[in-house]
């Protein structure tokens, strides 16, 4: 009996095309616009029965909202075989939304090319929409196991090197922390950029002095070392974490400053 059982169970999962949600992401995530009766509300949760991902936007306000932009990406680190994960970014443009509306947007995480459930390992999440030059962002951080995707805690916001720079000119940032080795961060860095290591752990030594009610923008010159330094930031309690997307190359190929 207890075969049959088993045997049961690795069909049907083997037969789902997309991915188990279990849990739900934070609350929504709320922005003014551009005058208080405009609210544009976000939030990832799971969807119905074996869909994958639901992404809501919605008018909480009371004007009508025109051409709001999406987005959705997806980026995995998992070991094992069989799980392709669409990490590509997915967007769009939402051409009008009623005061009170709610647009429900649904994303399937498989690749066509997966040929089962077996995996482990997290996958990143982030979300937003904009309108008029603002934007809101969710973020989820989960679990996957198998076919099984756990969400389960928050986490950092991928930024492209065109909006960092937008939000340093705007001094958004109240801190801009450079992981690398500091042989490498002499050669160059952001402007105005301090080093705390993540290899050698100086960065954990200066988390607890860190104030959490602070926006920071985190890079280095690897995916590893960036990508990990901005969820250690999230794990200690600070909410407003970006990671530069590309990090030290994307932004001085852009052309932007840096400094030694």
């Amino acid at each position: 009996m207890k075969k049959k059982i088993i045997g049961a169970i690795i069909f049907f999962m083997l037969a789902i095309p997309t991915i188990t949600v279990l849990g739900e992401t934070r609350e929504k995530q709320t922005s003014p616009i551009d005058n208080p009766e405009d609210d544009l509300l976000i939030s990832l949760y799971k969807g119905p029965l074996f869909l994958g991902i639901n992404m809501d936007i919605e008018n909480a306000g009371a004007t009508t909202l025109n051409n709001v932009e999406w987005s959705f990406r997806t980026k995995a680190a998992i070991t094992g075989s069989g799980i392709l994960i669409n990490e590509k970014i997915q967007e769009g443009v939402i051409d009008e939304i009623q005061p009170g509306e709610k647009i429900t947007l649904q994303f399937r995480l498989f690749k066509q090319e997966t040929k089962g459930p077996i995996g482990l390992g997290n996958l990143y999440m982030n979300a937003s929409a904009a309108i008029n030059g603002m934007i809101v962002r969710t973020q989820q951080r989960a679990i996957i196991l198998g076919i099984f995707l756990i969400m389960y805690r928050n986490t950092y916001m991928d930024i492209k090197p065109k909006e960092a720079y937008e939000r340093y000119l705007n001094e958004e940032f109240d801190l801009i922390i450079d992981v690398v080795g500091l042989d490498i961060y002499s050669l160059g860095h952001l402007p105005g950029a301090v080093n705390y290591v993540w290899a050698d752990g100086t960065l954990n030594e200066k988390i607890p002095d860190l104030d959490p009610t602070w926006t920071y923008l985190v890079y280095c010159h690897t995916d590893p070392p960036s990508t990990a330094s901005a969820q250690a930031l999230v794990d200690a309690g600070i909410e407003n974490v970006y990671r530069l997307e590309g990090n030290f190359k994307a932004w001085k190929d852009a052309g932007y400053p840096v400094e030694t």
